[in-house]
């Protein structure tokens, strides 16, 4: 019940109050207008001007009743009122409680909610940026291989026309502004990127490095070398972008064929010089 209408009906009970005590009032001034009898005897009462006023007997016991009467304890009903308003107010108080303890228990469900969320919220967040620095750790170690990676086809791309030079060397033809280019190309392959030509007669044979293509007989426990080179490899720092391949034998079979080589190089240059001294002549 609301504060208004507890005010209400406290204001009709005062009113239903006042009309009884106007009416006890009305019927002592009847009481009063009736002619006391001449044996009663008489009372004098000063007023409030100062007049002395005469009165009898049965006046005084009425006027003491009307005094009485002024003073009256509220109506049976006003009584009844309070009480039940008492009793409603009780009841505004229990429900109040009531509503405010399933809202506290709401809130707490609520935060308890919120709490949850923030929780996954956080979690998803971590792992989010846990995938984060993986891929950049990822990506700043792929980088170099990339770039590797870009060279290396580079090369391959290349790798036809350094053979070609490789060949006009051997056979004397790398002359003039054509070597100045071929050289200028090589070196800068290999300062900046550090690609390099590599397979030499007489290298020891590295299966890691080189590719054999032919093994001469008899080389059963005897050191590998490289006899003849059919294609030149190729490397980039320590990969290996082409391996060499190459003709293997031993190292003994190696000097023997050196050996022969330069002993019939140095039997050509003799032939050669004889038939000059006799043209000569």
């Amino acid at each position: 019940m609301s504060d208004e209408k507890v005010n209400e009906q406290a204001r009709q009970a005062y009113a239903a109050s006042q009309k009884e005590s106007d009416a006890a009032h009305e019927r002592d001034a009847q009481a009063k207008s009736k002619k006391t009898p001449k044996d009663q005897p008489k009372t004098n009462a000063t007023t409030s001007g100062g007049d002395t006023v005469e009165f009898g007997s049965a006046d005084a016991a009425s006027l003491g009743a009307s005094e009485k009467s002024d003073v009256k304890e509220p109506p049976t009903g006003q009584k009844e009122s309070s009480g039940s308003d008492k009793s409603e107010v009780a009841d505004l108080e229990s429900e109040l409680n009531s509503a405010q303890e399933q809202r506290i228990s709401e809130l707490k469900q609520e935060l308890e909610a919120m709490k949850d969320d923030l929780a996954r919220a956080r979690a998803d967040l971590y792992n989010l940026q846990q995938e984060y620095n993986a891929y950049a750790r990822r990506t700043k170690a792929e980088v170099p291989l990339q770039q590797e990676l870009g060279v290396a086809n580079v090369v391959n791309a290349l790798m036809s026309v350094l053979d070609d030079i490789d060949l006009a060397r051997q056979h004397g033809d790398l002359v003039g502004s054509f070597e100045a280019v071929a050289n200028k190309l090589e070196q800068a392959l290999e300062m900046k990127f550090k690609v390099k030509r590599y397979g030499i007669k007489g290298d020891t044979f590295d299966p890691n490095l080189h590719q054999a293509i032919q093994m001469l007989p008899g080389m059963e426990g005897k050191t590998h070398v490289i006899d003849q080179v059919a294609q030149p490899g190729y490397l980039m720092g320590e990969r290996v972008l082409r391996p060499a391949m190459v003709v293997v034998a031993g190292a003994e079979a190696a000097t023997e064929t050196g050996a022969k080589e330069s002993n019939a190089t140095a039997g050509e240059a003799a032939k050669d010089a004889n038939n000059t001294h006799v043209e000569g002549k």
